[in-house]
């Protein structure tokens, strides 16, 4: 079968990208819009830190904002006196109102080429595109050309879906990756823009230690675009295992766009905009990104009552526990364990996997259900540290190699949950682009 071309008709009458790609109408903030304002952190970051949101909240006040948009995971795992759906309503409301009042602005079909810059970084390159999610699965095994890159937690997709149901508008914080070690596909546009030195069609600080960002906006005609969605669909990876884009940031944004879809599917047709889940794709070679550890902290036990178990639990497996003084050997696993003027390490000298995630999380799995103890999964050294000086444990668990990723994931499917992050949590991603998916 011959190749749809960028001059072919798709959705819409949006031109057709290779398949697993849609080029979407992208929506920009109005240009009075103070960008600054607008864009937030990922609600899926700082889960355990109120005064993060709060700060967030005062430096807002009553600009139009994409926290006014989304709904910051804290509150789904510490409800307060606002219930669940009246921030949903209220987010809906808001996201017709900006609507309503012009402050989004839809561009025609198009990508926009991403630049951000942190604190431990000078650049990272994405590029904000469109996916099919009838090309997406996160059920082990699968070959679909979009993977999940962990395991998906079923029941935390009802209440993500239930803010999706009625929303006018999806913010991504997805950030996909790809296989591109010859940098084909977004270092090109990159170059481009900076050959013809064209001017960004957004550029702003963001709040909150997260650096700044720059993007250009590629039409879909645009023959540089043409080029890269091509050099996407013919990376070697996706040619020898059909893997084309492995989830990086947002596992459960996207199942939950793809539960979503599937409850629609019938009723609004195959080529409704809710088919569809806006994401930034990103090279796992790009020297800007860095996987990070998910460390994890216990409310709820103590460090002796906690180590108790993990002896049972562990029994077999070479496991001991030793003081910070004697860790400076070279164990096959050791994993940190932080307490309030307390520090030890969980040793194993025949552990029954090597990725600290995959071993520790059936344990921890245990606890939150047999136990009553609260895990959270934390981005960052610093927070654990704080959590752990408030009463806390904090399990510090070690990188996941980048080489690592995609034969992993081409070879055994899906890694254990919260086995990486891509950066610190202050890297991820700020919302601004928007699309309509109703």
């Amino acid at each position: 079968m011959p190749a749809k071309t960028m001059t072919q008709k798709g959705p819409y009458g949006l031109p057709v990208a290779p398949p697993g790609l849609l080029i979407p109408r992208i929506l920009l903030p109005a240009p009075q819009i103070d960008l600054y304002r607008w864009s937030v952190i990922a609600c899926d970051q700082h889960t355990a830190n109120l005064e993060y949101w709060q700060k967030t909240a005062q430096i807002v006040a009553g600009s139009p904002s994409t926290l006014h948009l989304v709904l910051p995971e804290y509150y789904l795992e510490h409800p307060d006196e606002l219930p669940l759906t009246a921030r949903i309503t209220a987010i809906n409301k808001t996201m017709a109102r900006y609507l309503a009042d012009g402050l989004l602005r839809e561009l025609e079909p198009g990508c926009v080429l991403v630049d951000r810059r942190t604190p431990e970084h000078a650049s990272r390159l994405g590029l904000v595109v469109a996916v099919d999610l009838e090309h997406y699965d996160f059920t082990p095994g699968n070959r679909q050309l979009i993977r999940a890159t962990e395991g998906t937690v079923i029941e935390r997709i009802p209440p993500r879906a239930q803010i999706r149901r009625d929303a006018a508008l999806e913010l991504p914080h997805i950030q996909l990756l790809i296989d591109d070690p010859a940098r084909q596909v977004i270092e090109p546009l990159f170059q481009a823009v900076r050959t013809a030195g064209q001017a960004p069609c957004y550029e702003t600080g963001f709040m909150q230690g997260g650096g700044s960002v720059r993007g250009w906006f590629f039409p879909a005609a645009d023959p540089a675009l043409g080029r890269a969605l091509q050099a996407l669909a013919e990376l070697p990876r996706v040619i020898e295992n059909n893997l084309m884009l492995a989830v990086g940031d947002g596992n459960h944004s996207l199942a939950t766009a793809k539960a979503h879809w599937d409850r629609v599917r019938e009723q609004a047709g195959p080529d409704h905009p809710a088919r569809y889940a806006l994401a930034e794709v990103i090279n796992l070679h790009d020297d800007g990104l860095a996987f990070e550890p998910i460390h994890r902290t216990l409310d709820g036990i103590g460090l002796d009552d906690f180590l108790g178990l993990a002896g049972a639990w562990f029994n077999g497996q070479g496991f001991r526990v030793v003081t910070e003084p004697e860790a400076a050997q070279d164990w096959p696993l050791s994993i940190p364990v932080l307490a309030s003027g307390q520090a030890c390490r969980l040793v194993f000298t025949h552990p029954r996997d090597s990725l600290a995630a995959a071993l520790l999380q059936p344990f921890l799995d245990d606890l939150s259900g047999t136990h009553g103890v609260r895990v959270d999964y934390i981005h960052g050294l610093d927070e654990v540290r704080r959590l752990a000086g408030q009463g806390q444990l904090g399990l510090v668990l070690p990188a996941l190699d980048k080489a690592d990723f995609f034969p992993t994931i081409a070879r055994d499917g899906i890694l254990p949950r919260k086995t990486f992050s891509m950066g610190e949590a202050h890297e991820k991603r700020y919302y601004m682009e928007c699309r309509r998916i109703r």
